[in-house]
């Protein structure tokens, strides 16, 4: 069964953009040797992650990201069913939440800073599409390093 998770998490120590390419490229490994899917948007505090692919995958994923040391506080936004993928080509795309990109998540947040924690699943699920129709030239360029 296709399904698509999405959580917010707080960063536990700040990360470069070495240690952020680090974490996508090994992210986009993992994901491609398993089906996955999705988009990653960060900003230097928080994440804001999709990723689809089979529900045990996914699952089994999450159980592995509830433990990993380089954030806390996830909250699982949404976690069911779909009939077909958003990021089918996306191992793992990327999305900066910067200044250059406050006009996408300043449609779904109140206020100028990034904060997923204020999003339920259906607003959560809408910027990451808005992520990725405003930055799908930057994520598919992010997506082949």
């Amino acid at each position: 069964m296709l399904s698509r998770l999405i959580y917010a998490s707080t960063v536990t120590t700040p990360l470069d953009p070495t240690a952020i390419n680090f974490l996508l490229s090994q992210a986009r490994l993992r994901n491609g040797l398993r089906g996955i899917s999705g988009l990653l948007v960060f900003d230097s505090k928080y994440f804001l992650q999709a990723m689809e692919g089979s529900q045990r995958e996914l699952s089994s994923l999450y159980s592995l990201l509830v433990n990993d040391p380089r954030h806390r506080d996830l909250m699982l936004l949404k976690f069911g069913s779909i009939e077909s993928r958003l990021f089918p080509s996306w191992n793992m795309a990327f999305a900066p939440a910067d200044a250059a990109h406050r006009a996408v998540f300043g449609r779904r947040m109140a206020g100028l800073h990034f904060d997923p924690y204020t999003l339920h699943g259906g607003s959560a699920e809408a910027l990451l599409i808005d992520f990725m129709t405003v930055g799908a030239d930057l994520s598919e360029a992010l997506a082949q390093d």
